[in-house]
């Protein structure tokens, strides 16, 4: 274990330990007669009040802690797969998706290439393997050239946001190049931009 994880996980002892000795030296001085009743009255009601605030953070801090283990438990039970390509199709572009394992609901989908942009939305998908027909495929053809322009590249950026059966939301966003072909279209270089999980309080983000 590296000395920085210990001190961040045995950070409030620390702290405690460090207001007692402060505790004690003032209680010594005072003793010794070089500090009036008051200014040590003082100062032992400011280190109660740091002591306090410590504990209470602490306390919050295992409180969300633990929250965060029993959401993270609940949503790894009932978490969909959720899949999903764009590939090129009949000298168009095609969206592909579909979830696996469990269901998903109020999905909503954004692409942004250039100064094109396109928004999906579907209340309820059902798992693909009890359910076929729950495999959704979209021409997005008019917006991939609408987003290309008259340039041969560009990258396309595409998120996704649901939610799991007991109310978790996921949000995703990755990014894709697309070159325009002599007949179609060429999607390669998928990449993950940022991930965003409901036992996680921050959003994860990638970087090459």
């Amino acid at each position: 274990m590296s000395l920085v994880k210990w001190l961040k996980g045995n950070l409030v002892y620390i702290v405690v330990l460090i207001l007692l000795a402060a505790v004690v030296y003032v209680m010594s001085i005072f003793n010794s007669g070089q500090m009036g009743t008051e200014p040590a009255k003082v100062y032992l009601q400011a280190l109660t009040a740091i002591a306090t605030l410590a504990l209470l953070y602490y306390a919050y801090f295992n409180v969300a802690s633990k929250k965060e283990e029993e959401v993270a438990h609940l949503e790894l039970a009932v978490r969909p797969i959720f899949i999903w390509e764009i590939e090129a199709a009949d000298g168009g572009a095609e969206l592909e998706y579909k979830t696996l394992k469990h269901p998903i609901y109020d999905l909503h989908m954004h692409m942004h290439m250039g100064a094109a942009e396109h928004s999906f939305e579907e209340r309820h998908l059902d798992v693909f393997e009890a359910n076929p027909d729950h495999e959704r495929k979209y021409d997005v053809t008019k917006f991939i050239s609408e987003g290309l322009g008259s340039e041969r590249m560009k990258v396309l950026t595409i998120s996704f946001y649901y939610h799991s059966e007991v109310g978790g939301r996921y949000e995703f966003s990755f990014t894709k190049e697309v070159v325009r072909q002599k007949r179609g279209f060429l999607f390669q270089h998928r990449k993950i931009v940022s991930a965003k999980y409901p036992w996680k309080s921050e959003t994860v983000r990638f970087t090459d």
